[in-house]
């Protein structure tokens, strides 16, 4: 039985041979029941290349992906996904706290990585990063919950940009996305800055953040590989 990740390949290799507005109208269903959240990757994949074989059979006779599925592709979607069941509870965790730590991979290796920079090159801000543990606890708890509520906004707005008449132009899609993303990073600054310290202080040398962030990330590599 063959995985998500090459039905997602073979998905992408089959579709490379539709044409014109078979691929656009395909391609616009793929999105919209990818990004529907909570449901089974194995399923949904599946789903989607018997949905690509319709539509590359439809072609070779002649006939348009909207002759095979209807003028109203949304909502044979909906119905569609509705079949499609919710993926299990451990492989959503498993997602989650993948997620969560590549999050702290990223940031710490980049922190590591210019706090250490800006001292040793230019002799700026310190050697060592102090931290409070229960400052920092609050921090990456909050952290974390506007990381999940920017990456459930980003789906939303993929989601309703897709089987709309008149389409957006790309500078208003680049600006949408600019806003969403500078309003989430200010939103990551504020907390730092506006939480207080509190609960017992430590500190370690910046550069150790590196290893840290790469920790993060191996052990993110270990639970892909669980799940």
């Amino acid at each position: 039985m063959a995985t998500a990740q090459e039905l997602i390949q073979w998905n992408l290799e089959k579709r490379s041979k539709l044409t014109g507005k078979n691929r656009e109208y395909y391609e616009e269903m793929l999105l919209y029941i990818r990004l529907s959240s909570g449901r089974s990757e194995q399923q949904t994949e599946e789903l989607l290349l018997e949905l690509l074989d319709h539509v590359m059979e439809a072609q070779e006779d002649g006939r348009s992906a909207e002759q095979v599925f209807g003028a109203n592709p949304k909502a044979y979607c909906d119905e569609l996904i509705g079949e499609i069941p919710r993926e299990k509870l451990k492989k959503r965790m498993l997602f989650a706290a993948r997620m969560t730590l590549i999050f702290l991979s990223v940031t710490n290796f980049f922190s590591g990585i210019l706090g250490a920079g800006m001292y040793y090159l230019f002799d700026l801000g310190s050697g060592t990063t102090e931290f409070s543990a229960g400052s920092t606890t609050v921090i990456f708890i909050v952290d974390v919950l506007i990381l999940y509520v920017f990456i459930l906004a980003v789906m939303h707005w993929l989601k309703a940009s897709t089987f709309r008449k008149a389409k957006t132009s790309i500078w208003r899609e680049f600006l949408q996305m600019w806003v969403m993303c500078m309003l989430h990073i200010g939103l990551f600054v504020a907390v730092i800055v506006w939480t207080p310290d509190f609960g017992p202080a430590a500190s370690i040398p910046t550069i150790a953040l590196v290893g840290i962030g790469v920790g993060f990330y191996l052990i993110s590599l270990l639970l892909k590989s669980k799940s």
